[in-house]
Order: C-alpha cells, then structure tokens, then sequence
C-alpha cells in the first residue's frame, strides 16, 4: 500500500538522509548544524550551488528519481567546468505543504534511494543540508563542493584571441527533450524520443573530460543557459569575441531529423539550454591532444568555432552554411 503521510523533520532526516551521510566521519550522522570536513593538502575547494523549482525548472508530474538525478547532476557539471572532483554536498529541501506534488512518505523513499544510486556513481557525499515546509512549490537546492589542485582550476576569464572554441557531446537534445516530454515530436521513434527525454531528465556532467582539460584549456564554462549565451559568458569574462560556424555544432540524429522538417528549430538548439556539456577554449596547437581526449574518453569533441579580439557591438557571431550571419530571436534562458 502507498504511504501518503509525510514524517516529521527528524523521522525525515534520520530515515532519508542520514545514510547518505554515513561515509562521511565529519557529517556527524547530520546530528550537528554543521559539517567538520577534512582538508587536502595542494588542493582547493571549489563550492558551486543551483536551486531547482517545481514549475520552473521540472514539471509537477517529474518522478522523483530523475529530480534527485537532476539537482545533483547539475551541480556536479559546474564542478567538471573547473576541472575539480566531487567530494561532498548539502541539500536543503523546501517541501510544499499542499497541492498536488505533497512529497509523502513514498516521494521521499524513491528521491532518497535515487540519491544514494547518484552518490555511489559521482563518489560524492552529503554532509548536510535544511528540511523545511513551504506554501509554495517544491524547492531544492544542491551545494556541491570538489577539489582541485592549487592552480590547476579552469575559469572562464582565460580565453585569448586565436584559441578555437570546442564543444562535448552534442547539443540540443535537452531543449528537444522538454518538448517531448510535453508531448512534442510524436513522429519520432520511441527510441529517439526516450533518448532526448533522457538527456533532459538526466544530464551527464562531463567530470572525466573536466580534469583532463588543465594545460590544455584556457577557459571553459557548462552549458546550463545556452550554447550561444554561454559562451558570452567566457567572451565577457575574458575580454574576447568568438565566430561560431552553426553547420558544425555537434547534432544527434533525432536533432539532425527534426531539424531536416523545421530548420526554425536550429534557434531553440542553440539557445535551448540544459546540455550540461563542456564549452571550452584551446590553443591551435593543442588540437591533436583534443582529438586524443575525445578517442580515449569515447567522447566527441567538436571544433565549432573561433575566439577573436573583443567587438563591442557583438561578442558571439553565428554563422550559417553560406557564411551568413543568423540572428537568434533567443541567445538562452534568462530568469529575469
């Protein structure tokens, strides 16, 4: 029988989320207000943090394991743009009182156990965190923290003129994926639609490629926003401008479809956001050690474009095929 009731704070804690704490010494079983966590000699901490929304970042119906899947996930791809390691967490979870999405007893079970399958992947611990209830809509936030050796961490303010602008994976197929899961794209095959739903529920942070691209990039950055707007971030930062040449943005094959029947769809691939691959920066001289990183990590790594001087009218240019310059009616997602 499902259990609708939702325990009190400490029966939560201590049922749900003490055991994620239970390799962690430091956490103190999430008994203290505060976690006492070891340090690493020639390492420094790096702390990132990103809050998701019910309504606004998931939708009310999400099952719980690909929210859990989710919120950790996307913290730990800001930590792979640093080019650190994961190392512990804390989540604090604002649960609503009412409405449809009341997270009982069963939500709590399944988010819990999808967590701990997370931890066990990433090697990350949860050290601590905040239960509360709220009027409002389910609210959680991750603080994710990594380690990265003394002056070995990747910024966004590095990148030079001449450095050629690369990109992981393939992009697009998130933004596709929130469309699916609203029921767009019934035209796909079942397994092209559960391929793009699956990259929107579940992210895959590039941690593997993130410490393999110190001495190699001058810059990198995880696109949460945005190809195009993500990239203005590493050109604002770094004082520079970049051309992109959209025809060799990576594609998947159900993108490379939906594209053929509306070629509207490429501003939405581009400005979309919720790729969580790496965007990066690389001297010329440094491509055939990309190109070796892409075959040993069986991941593609895609020459998309160039950084130059900085323009002030513009800092990302987007060619089409014929050299033309296309105008997006949307560079990313914007909260405000």
């Amino acid at each position: 029988m499902a259990d609708h009731s939702r325990p009190g704070e400490f029966d939560l804690i201590k049922k749900y989320l003490r055991p994620l704490a239970s390799d962690e010494s430091g956490a103190a079983s999430l008994s203290d207000d505060a976690a006492v966590l070891p340090t690493k000699d020639g390492h420094r901490l790096v702390v990132t943090m990103d809050t998701l929304i019910s309504g606004v970042h998931f939708f009310e119906f999400t099952p719980p394991h690909f929210i859990a899947a989710k919120c950790l996930r996307v913290n730990l791809s800001d930590l792979a743009a640093m080019g650190a390691d994961p190392a512990y967490y804390t989540l604090s979870l604002s649960l609503p009182l009412n409405g449809e999405m009341t997270c009982d007893a069963d939500w709590l079970d399944s988010f819990s156990q999808a967590l701990a399958i997370e931890q066990d992947l990433y090697d990350i611990i949860l050290v601590g965190g905040d239960t509360v209830s709220t009027p409002g809509p389910l609210s959680i936030t991750i603080t994710a923290f990594g380690w990265v050796k003394t002056g070995q961490e990747i910024v966004r303010s590095g990148a030079t003129a001449g450095d050629l602008v690369y990109v992981s994976g393939v992009i697009g197929d998130a933004w596709l994926g929130l469309s699916a899961v609203r029921g767009g794209y019934p035209e796909l095959e079942p397994a092209s639609l559960e391929l793009i739903t699956e990259r929107y529920h579940r992210p895959q942070p590039r941690l593997n490629l993130g410490h393999r691209l110190f001495g190699v990039a001058n810059a990198a950055i995880d696109i949460s926003d945005g190809l195009a707007q993500d990239l203005s971030h590493i050109c604002k930062a770094s004082n520079v401008s970049a051309i992109i040449q959209a025809g060799d943005i990576p594609l998947s094959g159900p993108a490379r479809v939906l594209l053929e029947g509306d070629t509207h769809l490429i501003n939405g691939l581009l400005s979309g956001g919720d790729d969580y691959e790496l965007l990066f920066t690389v001297p010329p001289e440094w491509q055939q050690t990309v190109a070796g990183l892409a075959k040993e990590l069986d991941l593609p790594l895609t020459h998309i474009g160039l950084i130059e001087s900085s323009q002030q009218d513009h800092l990302v240019t987007i060619l089409d095929e014929a050299g033309m310059k296309m105008n997006l009616t949307s560079t990313g997602y914007r909260h405000f």
